[in-house]
């Protein structure tokens, strides 16, 4: 099990000695260094996420090798990925996270804990839109992915069967994330790309998966206010066709890119048992 925790306590140490020396700097420079660190928080996670990429390609790369050595896996490693894939992908994401806030912000309405949403609101505040898109919805999506999926996931996969490590790995995702509505949001999103991830045959599946839900969360946290101001207009019906014409686009992106991979998987001999 050693094996599977240490990538992790490798992004562990990597984001606490990072976050402890910023903590430290502004603490010197500034009478408020917690203000100053909510500020400055996005830009060091990605920071961290950008030094955490260096050990994590080094250690799959590791991995690789030895699955190859062991034909666990042939070479060359993966399946070629095409454009309208990646763009399914990422249209995949979106309605994953889409429908997965609104099933949390549904369980958020009996747990009475928004926590989570006020820190979310201080790191937030005063970025701009693309500031977010790069640091939360582009580079530490690609980190999580290479540590959770590309390191964890495959190496349990390489001891248990599918069902199994989808379940662990989902279970490790969503305790990392620290709270309860993140822990269910992580969860169900990280077992899905796991899957995606195994049945795809590319390990960049779940990477273009995870930039689609986050690229989508920041754009519609950004809008959200505005939208709502819209909805007291006279444009408010429009609105509301247009956000409907979304949804259902959404869930044809889920339902199908879901069943396109599936498939795909299939071809190639893959069952989920």
């Amino acid at each position: 099990m050693w094996r599977v925790a240490y990538p992790l306590g490798i992004f562990f140490a990597v984001s606490q000695i990072i976050g402890g020396i910023v903590i430290a700097f502004l603490m010197n420079i500034t009478p408020y260094p917690e203000m100053v660190y909510y500020h400055h928080a996005i830009a060091v996670t990605g920071v961290t996420g950008l030094v955490t990429m260096i050990p994590a390609v080094w250690f799959y790369k590791r991995d690789r090798n030895r699955r190859v050595w062991g034909r666990l896996v042939s070479d060359p490693p993966g399946v070629k990925m095409k454009m309208h894939e990646v763009v399914r992908l990422l249209a995949f994401g979106a309605g994953l996270s889409l429908y997965i806030n609104l099933l949390v912000g549904f369980l958020q309405m009996f747990m009475e804990n928004n926590t989570y949403q006020n820190l979310m609101d201080k790191i937030t505040s005063g970025h701009s839109i693309w500031e977010m898109i790069l640091w939360m919805g582009i580079v530490a999506p690609i980190a999580e992915e290479m540590i959770f999926r590309w390191l964890i996931y495959l190496r349990l996969r390489d001891f248990m069967k599918i069902p199994a490590a989808v379940g662990i790995s989902a279970i490790i995702f969503g305790v990392y994330h620290g709270n309860v509505v993140q822990a269910i949001y992580a969860g169900i999103v990280g077992a899905v790309m796991a899957y995606i991830l195994e049945m795809s045959g590319n390990i960049w599946s779940c990477v273009f998966i995870h930039i689609g839900a986050n690229i989508f969360s920041v754009i519609l946290s950004e809008v959200s206010l505005k939208l709502l101001e819209l909805q007291r207009t006279s444009y408010g019906m429009i609105l509301n066709l247009g956000l409907l014409v979304m949804y259902a686009l959404l869930l044809a992106a889920v339902i199908s890119g879901f069943s396109y991979f599936v498939k795909k998987g299939h071809k190639r001999g893959y069952r989920a048992v």
